[in-house]
């Protein structure tokens, strides 16, 4: 596909999308939602407010065009990898601890892979942005940032390659990093249920092929957002830290933590009853491992110097990592100190797609020991 006809496919996407919105959620509220589109070699996309939080909200999302661009081509090298990995190579009997070796759903053709990866990619980038809207994040940044001051009327909140300049230390930079964990959270949310809303409609798949579209879909969507984040942390494995600093959290934590979101959700009580499949909690957690593997395999031999299969790219497990474990202390005690005014100022949406931490997760983060003779205690949780 020529890089005008990608343009013009997430043009379409998205631009169907924000009409939706604008129809309903935003016709509601007096407001309204735009979408913008910004040239310049940038992998980036920003949500901008537009009025005042007490005010109809007039909220604006600008992608720019080189991130549509390039998780297109990504999608494309991704599918054409792992159709001509070697039989029983190295690399093709990393997949037997899945059960079998069959790297791409087998329900779409080549070019439905490649679309479906970039619909489910860009939608994710949309809803994250719409996370920060829904919240008012330039609002809650100002107020609980280290100056606490009054918000400016127009407030940009920045995504992607934008951390990489803007290198903040203490308050504001765990702030930052609060908010865009809450936007990953509405992201998530949002996509699995926007994904469902087209699994149940008969005129897009029908009732004995829902499963099996289900599985390919999901497989497909965790690819593009691990490669989403892996264009975002570049071509070197950043060593996970426990510091906060960046506006941005580290492109591989995140990935560690909405994977598992995603998979959850789709195992809710609530998304079963709004779509009924037959998908467990061990085939939805395989599937997405399997993805994240592909994805991870895909970049560490196409994108990285070695060439080679690089491990320190795959995920580890929240509860498993005293560095995440350490990292979300402060990150738990600051959105519990904002969840109160979110709800305020939260424009719409489920109660599902608030951010939250269960018991089990704030009891471990509270146990972890790191010093001493403690259970975590000969591990460094910092960085070198």
């Amino acid at each position: 596909m020529e890089d005008i006809e990608i343009y013009e496919l997430a043009s379409q996407v998205l631009g169907d999308i924000t009409k939706d919105m604008n129809n309903g959620r935003y016709a509601k509220l007096g407001g309204q939602l735009t979408l913008t589109w910004h040239g310049g070699k940038k992998f980036g996309a920003y949500a901008s407010t537009l009025s005042d939080a007490s005010e109809p909200p007039r909220h604006c999302i600008t992608i720019h065009y080189e991130l549509v661009r390039q998780v297109w081509r990504d999608a494309e090298g991704i599918c054409k990898f792992l159709r001509i990995i070697p039989a029983d190579s190295d690399v093709d009997k990393l997949y037997d601890i899945f059960g079998d070796r069959v790297k791409l759903p087998t329900c779409f053709n080549e070019e439905e892979l490649v679309r479906n990866m970039f619909v489910a990619a860009i939608t994710w980038v949309f809803f994250h942005e719409i996370g920060h809207l829904m919240q008012e994040h330039g609002v809650i940044r100002k107020e609980f940032g280290p100056d606490q001051g009054n918000c400016s009327s127009t407030i940009d909140v920045q995504d992607f390659e934008a951390s990489a300049h803007n290198r903040i230390v203490g308050r504001e930079a765990l702030v930052s990093h609060v908010t865009e964990l809450a936007a990953d959270f509405e992201a998530n949310n949002s996509y699995v249920f926007e994904l469902l809303r087209h699994i149940r409609s008969p005129q897009f798949v029908k009732d004995e092929k829902r499963t099996e579209v289900l599985s390919g879909l999901l497989y497909l969507m965790v690819c593009g957002m691990s490669l989403l984040f892996f264009r975002f942390n570049g071509s070197l494995p950043l060593l996970p830290t426990s510091d906060i600093e960046g506006s941005h959290p580290n492109p591989l934590i995140r990935l560690e933590i909405n994977i598992p979101q995603i998979f959850e959700a789709l195992d809710g009580k609530v998304a079963r009853a709004i779509t009924p499949h037959d998908l467990d909690r061990k085939q939805l957690v395989s599937i997405c491992g399997k993805a994240a593997l592909s994805a991870t395999i895909y970049w560490s031999m196409t994108q990285t110097d070695k060439h080679a299969f690089d491990e320190r790219f795959l995920l580890k497990g929240l509860l498993s990592n005293p560095v995440l474990l350490e990292y979300f202390q402060p990150v738990v005690a600051c959105w519990d100190e904002m969840l109160p005014r979110v709800k305020e100022v939260r424009r719409f949406g489920s109660p599902l797609g608030l951010m939250h931490f269960t018991e089990q997760f704030r009891q471990r983060i509270k146990d972890l020991v790191t010093w001493g003779n403690g259970p975590e205690g000969n591990l460094n949780t910092h960085s070198p």
